[in-house]
């Protein structure tokens, strides 16, 4: 019950939040108080995750009586806990970031505010469900208020065309959700979920798998699997940095809890393949991923392909995890289930940070793209080290959270050969193998991703005039802590997951926390162990000693300053550094199969003797689940909205005709 009161104070929060946006958000006062309660609603969240996270399962609490649409049932689980505590720490710091990006009050911005304090609490709606009325509901506001975040600057047709893919794959998935929660509920004949996860196994095999392709599909477009994916590089870069936050760090793991929802709560003893069906998705996902994000020069749309790629790492684990299920393997199972919980927190927080810091970059520079910024680690110092714990961890760099995780996962997935089938054996180690290249090419992307817009020089006026004072430093300065704290805690998070997962699983893992050691080991001891905070001191020791070298060896008589040799050259230029796409063009080059990029360069003449001029030169790449599957989709609707416009004559005597013929073939259809 702590949780559920915990959640009833946050949802209270948000609803005072919401009320002040829309009265009195057009001030400063307004939005001040606004923002301060959304962080008191975080804050509570955060609270009633952890103690979900560590309590277990609440009981069931109904609200309303019997209406139309249900009764509302909430009751929060261990696994809800973890996302609502993501939930609770994401709300903080966006929070915090809007007390200071939110400068002037205004109408646009009181129902900017208003949506997304009611976004916070449809999300947490969807973690406390406790029937599946209660969870569709929430579902379905949060896709809709979030559709009103990405709408903050409407005047824009990228705006809209982001938003309206968006909107248009969130009501596919939704109505195969709607499917797969129908079958259950039918088979089962309840509601609620705890007694569809007690009655699944007498639902037929043949209706259990449907209804979980059904949900791995339909939540797969929320989390951005391959090919569902192509609303998130559509509706991040048009969205406000707040909501492109929101809407990564908290949206697309809300997919993602509904994978595991279904794949471990609701129906977790399913046959091997769906597990291995759910791994190699993910796998594809994560590779496919982080190839695009090579590719962009925009900063918003290189981390939406990012998050497509740590999604497709979060999904790997768990499609693992339940192959593991299906071969008798419940600890490691478990473990991975685990892992992948935990890399789930950490790609909330991490990348939360960085939607955030784009933000402040846009703002401060007045442009997104990697090629006209340059050495602004320089000029917004706090930005730059902020920024650079967000990318360790991103790039999943020891010691920060990112390499905790992802090598937890390394760890089940290395396992593989304990399920005693050679065919499934060598797909985990595929399924392995996808993930170590993705996780080469995450290095190569955010040293990319942060040298080229922190280091070297400005390319442009507005990267060289630009300036941190005014900006939001504490929103992304808690995730950064956030994100040390994961990484240097590690064995501390993971006893409360192993508590999460117990609940969820009934498995008790080894322990992780060895006596009086702050070593992480994996579930099974022989195999390999690993202490993040032992290699965090280690690390920083190492530090001091090139500080010691230094002291001890300066020379200690006088210094002169003199020129630098430098091959000769008179002056060192911005153009004459490495651009974004300069540095990805080996990656670009090697995979030019999966790009397929439409090239065009123009001259300014072609004078023989060489004196071309100018040599204007672009490159465009079209995804190729764009150009393949979703266009000629597009094209086969509006072929078909053609056809049937006719239909729509505007003739109020053709529109009864048509109402007549209706009735009569549903009389006949029933007569007969």
């Amino acid at each position: 019950m702590i949780a559920l009161t915990l959640f009833g104070v946050a949802a209270g929060a948000w609803i005072a939040a919401a009320l002040v946006a829309i009265t009195t958000a057009t001030t400063r006062a307004g939005v001040l108080i606004c923002c301060a309660l959304s962080v008191l609603g975080g804050a509570a969240a955060l609270g009633g995750g952890v103690a979900a996270l560590l309590s277990g399962t609440s009981r069931v609490v109904s609200a309303g009586g019997s209406v139309p649409v249900g009764t509302m049932v909430l009751q929060v689980t261990s696994l809800a806990g973890t996302f609502a505590t993501l939930l609770g720490v994401v709300a903080m710091a966006i929070g915090l970031y809007l007390s200071r990006s939110q400068k002037e009050g205004s109408p646009g911005t009181a129902v900017y505010l208003c949506a997304y304090n009611l976004a916070l609490i449809a999300s947490l709606g969807v973690l406390a469900a406790g029937n599946v009325v209660t969870f569709l509901v929430a579902w379905e506001s949060m896709a809709l208020l979030c559709y009103l975040l990405i709408l903050r600057r409407p005047r824009s047709g990228a705006v809209a065309g982001g938003a309206f893919w968006f909107l248009a794959l969130s009501e596919v998935g939704f109505v195969l959700i709607v499917a797969a929660f129908v079958i259950l509920a039918a088979k089962t004949h309840t509601m609620q979920l705890d007694l569809i996860a007690a009655r699944a196994h007498l639902v037929p095999a043949a209706w259990r798998d449907t209804a979980y392709l059904l949900a791995l599909t339909g939540f797969g477009f929320k989390a951005g699997l391959v090919p569902l994916h192509v609303w998130l590089p559509a509706a991040h870069p048009v969205a406000p940095a707040d909501g492109s936050a929101f809407l990564s760090g908290l949206i697309v793991k809300l997919g993602v809890y509904g994978i595991a929802l279904f794949g471990f709560r609701l129906l977790p003893d399913g046959p091997a393949w769906r597990g291995v069906l759910t791994m190699g998705i993910g796998a594809l996902t994560a590779a496919i991923g982080i190839l695009y994000a090579m590719g962009e020069r925009d900063i918003k749309r290189f981390l939406a392909f990012s998050t497509i790629e740590n999604v497709g790492i979060i999904v790997t684990a768990f499609g693992a995890a339940m192959t593991f299920l299906a071969y008798g393997q419940r600890l490691l199972w478990a473990f991975l289930l685990l892992a992948g919980l935990y890399h789930v927190i950490n790609h909330g927080c991490y990348k939360t940070l960085l939607f955030l810091e784009a933000g402040v970059t846009e703002h401060a520079a007045g442009t997104r793209d990697m090629d006209r910024l340059g050495g602004l680690a320089r000029v917004m110092p706090r930005s730059g080290v902020i920024a650079f714990v967000g990318t360790l961890g991103i790039a999943a760099l020891p010691p920060l959270n990112g390499f905790v995780s992802e090598w937890l996962i390394f760890q089940g997935l290395f396992q593989g050969f304990r399920t005693g089938s050679h065919l499934v054996a060598i797909l985990i180690v595929l399924a392995a193998a996808a993930l170590g290249l993705t996780g080469g090419l995450a290095v190569y992307a955010f040293v990319r991703g942060y040298g080229i817009p922190y280091l070297g020089m400005p390319r442009t006026r507005g990267a060289a005039e630009a300036t941190e004072a005014g900006q939001p430093v504490l929103g992304p300065a808690l995730l950064a802590v956030a994100c040390v704290a994961l990484a240097v805690g590690a064995p501390v998070v993971l006893v409360g997951l192993a508590r999460a997962v117990r609940t969820a699983t009934g498995v008790v893992l080894r322990p992780v926390l060895l006596p009086g050691k702050l070593t992480v080991i994996p579930a099974h001891t022989n195999f390999s162990g690993f202490s993040p905070t032992y290699l965090t001191v280690f690390l920083l020791a190492v530090l001091v000693v090139p500080v010691l070298i230094y002291l001890a060896g300066r020379p200690r008589g006088g210094s002169a300053v003199v020129p630098v040799w430098d091959g000769g050259m008179l002056a060192f230029k911005p153009r004459m550094q490495y651009s974004a796409m300069t540095f990805s063009a080996p990656t670009r080059v090697t995979f030019d199969a999966l790009y397929r990029p439409s090239v065009s360069v123009e001259r300014a003449s072609d004078d023989p003797a060489g004196r071309s001029g100018p040599v204007h030169y672009e490159s465009a790449a079209t995804p190729v689940f764009e150009r393949y599957l979703y266009r000629p989709v597009i094209r086969a609707v509006e072929w078909l909205a053609d056809l049937v416009r006719p239909l729509q004559s505007g003739d109020v005597n053709l529109y009864l005709l048509y109402v007549f013929v209706a009735v009569l073939v549903a009389y006949l259809i029933a007569a007969v």
